[in-house]
């Protein structure tokens, strides 16, 4: 696969957790919703399962990141995007969970999840 197909996966990886976190930081600006105790107690468990979702990403995009230096360029970029893919899942489940009212800071776990994915696994150069 070539860098610049890469570079255009990243860039709409990129393009679509940003959009939808600016959508939902925009609707919970018009205020939050209204959730009943069973609501709440739902919240604050999901918010332990993003924490254990960004630890489980972190480590899969450090393990992918050690095998793509040795893989061949197919099997490199396809591990990439593989990371990619992970960071971008914390990303939209920290997102919708401050959709549904919990705290600005599971969107942050989640966006800064997708980011430290995007740093430790970059667009692999192309061989020559």
């Amino acid at each position: 696969m070539q860098a610049r197909f890469l570079f255009i996966i990243r860039i709409a990886l990129i393009t679509g957790v940003t959009a939808f976190a600016a959508l939902v930081l925009f609707q919970r600006s018009r205020g939050a919703p209204t959730l009943g105790a069973e609501g709440v107690a739902m919240l604050d468990t999901m918010r332990l399962v993003l924490w254990g979702l960004a630890g489980s990403a972190i480590a899969g995009v450090l393990f992918l990141r050690s095998r793509v230096a040795s893989a061949t360029p197919q099997q490199g970029a396809t591990m990439t995007v593989i990371g990619w893919a992970l960071g971008e899942g914390v990303a939209l489940f920290g997102v919708v969970q401050h959709y549904l009212g919990a705290p600005v800071t599971t969107l942050a776990v989640g966006v800064l999840t997708f980011v430290v994915a995007l740093v430790l696994l970059p667009v692999p150069q192309a061989r020559t």
